[in-house]
């Protein structure tokens, strides 16, 4: 179990929890984000959502690693003791140890039952750059005595990387490349530039887009990350600026900024406010999760919805109708890209 506020996630972490499962032998790692730990009360971080969601990007490609949500699902202060009894009761049988980093391990004794803490749970302890080696083996001597604490020590790499370091480098516009994975960093950085209004809504598309992905045997990775990105030139103050072509510019920025060269991922992108004659199942699938994804409220979203997820044809020439529609209710242009569209799927 590696516990932490994660915010973000980031590559020291991950070369830590890679270094305890190999030279300790587990055969997983468990990363737990905190809801609220102890001694950060007050502090602002981001919310539980973002934070397993980077987590999750962070360790999809390792089979060893797995995110729990056992604390920011229950809520409240986060006490390392009380989730580890919890998870004590899911993996029985299981050699339950707690991975933490030297500056935090000398501090156990001033955590919530650290006697039990100790006693029942076993310790992975890494290196961190700056600690008082002292301290450390004073701390050992007196868990050892006192509570029979069972610890091991490993020789992780150094890496000074922090996520406040990070979390600053945003707001400054200064580059994190190499701070966090390519995945955490494509997060990051569309997060931080569409604004938390546009953000709530690109996730809810990125979860729509994964499901019908899965249900109609696409690429849930293409479609989750054309769903990141469609939105990526979208005016974050909700206005008009680059709403008619933020689809184009999206898809550019995907390659300059994000090196993305995936033809079915950029089209997807590019046509997924207008449709276009021949869209892929891919451009289907995020054309019709950008159109109703659960925050949309209209007239017949639900029943729409439905029909997306029944049949994806069907799904996109019937929203391709009622695009239509709309635009000539409010006196809007008709894209010759929409037009091209609902004739292609109607000979279909």
């Amino acid at each position: 179990m590696f516990g932490g506020t994660f915010d973000p996630v980031h590559t020291g972490h991950l070369l830590f929890a890679e270094a305890a499962r190999e030279q300790a032998g587990l055969s997983c790692v468990l990363f737990m984000p905190a809801h609220i730990q102890p001694f950060k009360q007050g502090e602002s971080i981001s919310p539980d959502d973002d934070r397993i969601r980077m987590l999750r990007l962070a360790t999809a490609e390792n089979p060893y690693f797995d995110v729990t949500t056992i604390e920011t699902d229950k809520g409240g202060v986060s006490y390392t003791i009380d989730s580890l009894r919890k998870l004590r009761s899911v993996y029985k049988g299981k050699r339950l140890c707690f991975i933490v980093a030297a500056d935090m391990f000398v501090n156990i004794g001033k955590w919530k039952k650290a006697d039990k803490l100790l006693s029942e749970f076993d310790f992975i302890v890494g290196k961190r750059p700056g600690c008082d080696s002292e301290a450390v083996k004073k701390a050992e001597k007196k868990f050892r005595k006192e509570y029979g604490a069972r610890i091991e020590f490993i020789e992780n790499p150094q890496i000074e990387i922090s996520s406040t370091e990070i979390r600053r480098r945003l707001v400054t516009g200064e580059s994190i490349r190499y701070f966090v994975p390519v995945s955490v960093r494509r997060y990051l950085l569309v997060r931080n530039k569409v604004g938390e209004k546009r953000f709530e809504h690109t996730k809810r598309v990125i979860d729509l887009a994964s499901e019908m992905a899965e249900r109609f045997g696409v690429s849930r990775y293409k479609a989750a990350l054309a769903a990141l990105l469609h939105d990526y030139c979208k005016d974050p103050a909700g206005g008009v600026e680059n709403d008619i072509n933020h689809g184009d510019m999206a898809a550019a920025a995907a390659a300059s900024d994000f090196y993305i060269y995936d033809e079915d991922i950029l089209n997807a992108i590019r046509y997924h406010t207008t449709g276009r004659a021949g869209m892929s199942e891919l451009e289907c699938i995020i054309f019709l999760a950008d159109t109703v994804e659960p925050g949309r409220t209209y007239n017949s979203i639900t029943q729409l919805r439905e029909t997306c997820l029944d049949d994806l044809n069907k799904g996109t020439y019937t929203v391709l109708v009622e695009l239509k529609k709309y635009l000539r209710q409010k006196g809007l242009t008709v894209s010759a890209d929409t037009e091209a569209a609902i004739k292609y799927l109607a000979k279909g």
